[in-house]
């Protein structure tokens, strides 16, 4: 069996997601990883990059516009982060925490729109 979260091996990397407190159109949502590999609380942790995700009333009216119920636009913005992150870290990746709380976030923010 590989271990998919060492340094140099392909697979699966494991993440946290760290949201900052959330502005009314956007939450800046710190992405951290683990030189180390996981092993679970306490691992070393760094961080690899930051991501803004917007959802000013004119980015959910354009979601809307393409036919996206509220279900359709938390479906929009799980690709949407899955995406992003993965470019920035070059690697697939599963998150080992923060991950409700960056969605709760965006439920809300979103939600006001639907």
């Amino acid at each position: 069996m590989t271990d998919t979260n060492k340094p140099g091996s392909a697979g699966i990397k494991k993440i946290k997601l760290l949201p900052d407190p959330p502005f009314h159109n956007s939450v800046d949502v710190a992405v951290i990883d683990f030189p180390d590999g996981f092993a679970g609380p306490g691992s070393r942790e760094r961080q690899r990059c930051k991501v803004k995700v917007e959802f000013a009333k004119f980015d959910v009216q354009q979601l809307q516009k393409r036919g996206l119920d509220y279900d359709g636009a938390m479906d929009y913005y799980r690709d949407w982060l899955y995406s992003v992150v993965r470019y920035h870290i070059a690697s697939d990746w599963e998150c080992v925490g923060g991950y409700e709380e960056v969605f709760d976030i965006i439920r809300q923010k979103v939600g006001a729109y639907y």
